[in-house]
């Protein structure tokens, strides 16, 4: 008896991450990511599986520059206080850190 759901090798997600581009459309996407894979011997990956993996791609990347840019702001803010001779509060720049999105997970 097949299986219900063939199992991708990990090199379907190393191009969707190689080959994502936001500027394209998630179908032109798929279509790369496909092509790569048949070419590189491996299953060819369905729509509705490339389309899921492009999906968290892109989330995976706007949270990472989310997280930066709230990284970026508490930074700025320390630097321009300690720049006007204010000493910014260890404790505050930790709490700002330990906010939701400031995290490493």
């Amino acid at each position: 008896m097949p299986r219900s759901a063939p199992r991708y090798d990990p090199v379907i997600d190393r191009l969707v991450s190689e080959l994502d581009d936001p500027s394209e459309s998630m179908a032109e996407i798929c279509r790369r990511v496909a092509q790569r894979a048949q070419a590189l011997g491996l299953t060819r990956p369905s729509l509705v599986h490339l389309r899921t993996l492009v999906r968290a791609e892109r989330d995976r990347r706007e949270a990472e520059r989310d997280r930066r840019e709230a990284l970026r702001e508490v930074v700025l803010d320390a630097a321009t206080k300690s720049i006007a001779g204010l000493v910014p509060d260890p404790y505050t720049i930790i709490e700002r850190l330990s906010e939701p999105g400031h995290t490493d997970t």
